[in-house]
């Protein structure tokens, strides 16, 4: 008999909750943006809650919540071993970064990214790099990650099915990591929740930075 999650462990429960609130989140992310993923609701909904699981257990995901609804979210995981040559444990690829669309235009997703890195980085200090693959029709999110001082980074263009996409890289110094609390500090968390009722949580934890 599988454990139901009333009766699992607090931290068990929090994480079976939370797959289902990053299921819920991820087809909402698609169904909103659907020229941002590859994916489609379906292949969401096709996915069982303990794929979902295993994503919160294997990766780190963030969100941006507002009123208890999720309104934005972003991943880092590992490099993919049959894809990536990077070094799974310096580098890591952001993935599913989504800004519900009401709430796009105030930099949230760029603090909500600023957030990812440090949650990574308190994780695995020894993270050096962070890496993504964008669209290439995908202007704003180009900008976004332009503006936070991500570079093209070889190999240069990919293609998946109808849609290229270009490689970034964002070497995680000492500078960056330097700018980065300051993007996410208590005060700046503290004024988006004044401003846009926005707080921000890692999925599956506790102890959120």
């Amino acid at each position: 008999m599988g454990t139901s999650a009333s009766s699992a462990p607090p931290r068990d429960a929090q994480i079976l909750k939370d797959a289902q609130i990053l299921q819920d989140t991820v087809r909402e992310a698609i169904r909103t943006s659907p020229d941002s993923f590859l994916k489609t609701v379906e292949d969401v909904d096709a996915k069982s809650l303990d794929y979902w699981k295993h994503e919160i257990q294997s990766a780190t995901w963030v969100v941006a919540q507002r009123a208890g609804k999720v309104v934005g979210v972003a991943a880092a995981k590992y490099p993919d071993p049959d894809k990536d040559k990077e070094n799974k444990e310096t580098a890591r690829y952001i993935e599913s970064v989504w800004i519900a669309p009401d709430l796009r235009g105030n930099r949230l997703g760029e603090r909500l990214i600023k957030y990812l890195l440090e949650a990574e980085y308190q994780k695995h200090q020894q993270v050096k790099q962070f890496l993504l693959w964008v669209f290439t029709t995908n202007s704003s999110a180009i900008s976004l990650y332009e503006h936070m001082g991500f570079v093209l980074a070889p190999p240069k263009e990919k293609h998946e099915s109808i849609k290229p996409e270009i490689r970034y890289r964002l070497d995680f110094n000492g500078e960056v990591h330097a700018a980065v609390p300051l993007a996410v500090n208590k005060a700046s968390r503290r004024e988006d929740q004044r401003q846009y009722a926005v707080t921000y949580r890692v999925l599956g934890s506790a102890d959120s930075p």
